[in-house]
């Protein structure tokens, strides 16, 4: 646990390995509790590459909470939507698409008005961005 915490955070390589272990049950109950880890890893930007590691993240997250369970993982949900919107608003166009996909999986997931609910309880700025642009995520 300790060495995917140091690692996660300049390397989406501990992210692709994250997704891989989320298929091991016996691994299950560990990576729950290292989703927050995962989250924090969306805020760090000060690093050249981050929109690579963004891209990753946001790729692989999807797969990571069907493995996980749902009732596991919808309490983290709100602690990714900060790296979302700024994958959503990137110029990078693989962060973008990745953001957008992720997006569109929570809101399949969830339900497009429980994941609309959580955007505007979180970021009423994104809710507005959301809504002109991905419509059919957040409902109406």
């Amino acid at each position: 646990k300790q060495w995917y915490q140091r690692r996660v955070r300049g390397t989406d390589g501990a992210v692709r390995l994250f997704a891989e272990l989320a298929g091991v049950a016996a691994a299950k109950t560990e990576l729950v509790k290292m989703v927050s880890a995962l989250a924090k890893t969306t805020r760090f930007r000060y690093f050249d590459h981050h929109v690579q590691l963004l891209e990753t993240v946001y790729r692989v997250l999807p797969l990571i909470f069907r493995r996980l369970t749902k009732p596991k993982i919808k309490p983290h949900i709100n602690s990714f939507l900060d790296g979302l919107k700024y994958g959503l608003k990137s110029y990078n166009n693989l962060l973008r698409a990745a953001s957008v996909e992720c997006l569109q999986s929570f809101s399949l997931l969830l339900g497009p008005n429980i994941l609309r609910g959580r955007i505007e309880m979180t970021d009423p700025d994104m809710l507005l961005y959301v809504q002109h642009t991905f419509p059919e995520t957040v409902g109406s």
